[in-house]
């Protein structure tokens, strides 16, 4: 091996190769989210830019874990299922944790609770279901109701409620897929002008609807029967691979300290309220 400048060039390549193994180390220690636009989770724009649920709860994990690099990727739902799905690093703020449908994911221990999903329809609409399926509403009844028109926006699921909608819902010509950005927030306005009768969703989803948006008043939510006295747990969900597994082990180790984060906190008061699950 010729020597250069007083230097052997095999003796540079032991150095050459640990900052190659450090820097894929450091790559290999970042953490990469995956968030979309659904408010009040993630909310990209508006008079509440910033502070939805998940991005107090990824800004929490970045003030918790500052010696991490911490990447953040906007991205469609389904997108984000998909990489994660090829094995790709990322992690998903605020999936409900264990559900049946992510079975692909690794979870983190719990970092906040929800109270379940509920129907939200419009007043009147919700005067005749709640006189035909009780309040709280059967769902399971409802879901067969062939006069009512039901939409789910694209990548919803429901936990315990999906089989009733795909056993009675999905492909009938009731039944409609709400896709494109804030599907989910979109869904309201089309209960609002008759082009649908109800959904399923988290009360916060109509409270944000309210809080932006003239005629969210009309709108009302109300309790399911199968969810009686139950509680969601959100997590975080990582790619079921090495990365994911040492990302999640990371990511626990700091949930503690990021329940107590003062602006998750207020993110949670502002869209769950005081009465919030605990």
């Amino acid at each position: 091996m010729p020597i250069k400048n007083g230097f052997s060039l095999l003796a540079l390549v032991p150095a050459l190769s640990g900052a190659i193994l450090s820097a894929s180390a450091v790559a290999n220690n970042d953490i990469t989210w995956g968030v979309n636009s659904a408010p009040p989770f993630h909310i990209y724009d508006g008079e509440y830019k910033d502070a939805g649920v998940c991005d107090a709860l990824v800004s929490a994990f970045q003030q918790e874990l500052p010696q991490h690099v911490h990447n953040i990727r906007k991205l469609p739902s389904r997108r984000i299922t998909m990489i994660m799905k090829r094995n790709k690093n990322l992690c998903f703020p605020c999936v409900i944790k264990n559900s049946a449908y992510n079975t692909t994911f690794l979870y983190s221990d719990t970092t906040h609770k929800y109270a379940p999903h509920g129907v939200i329809t419009d007043r009147d609409t919700g005067q005749y279901i709640t006189a035909k399926y009780g309040y709280p509403i059967q769902f399971e009844q409802l879901a067969k109701d062939t006069d009512l028109r039901f939409g789910q926006p694209d990548e919803r699921r429901y936990g315990k409620l999906q089989p009733f909608i795909d056993d009675y819902l999905l492909n009938a010509s009731n039944f409609s897929f709400i896709s494109g950005q804030q599907s989910h927030v979109n869904v309201l306005a089309m209960i609002l002008n008759d082009r649908i009768d109800y959904t399923v969703d988290y009360k916060m989803v109509k409270t944000y609807y309210q809080r932006t948006h003239d005629d969210g008043d009309k709108l009302s939510f109300i309790p399911i029967a199968e969810y009686a006295d139950e509680v969601i747990e959100g997590a975080v969900g990582c790619t079921r691979n090495e990365w994911g597994k040492r990302t999640i082990e990371t990511l626990n180790s700091a949930i503690s300290s990021v329940q107590s984060n003062s602006e998750f906190q207020r993110a949670l008061e502002r869209w769950l309220g005081p009465n919030r699950p605990r």
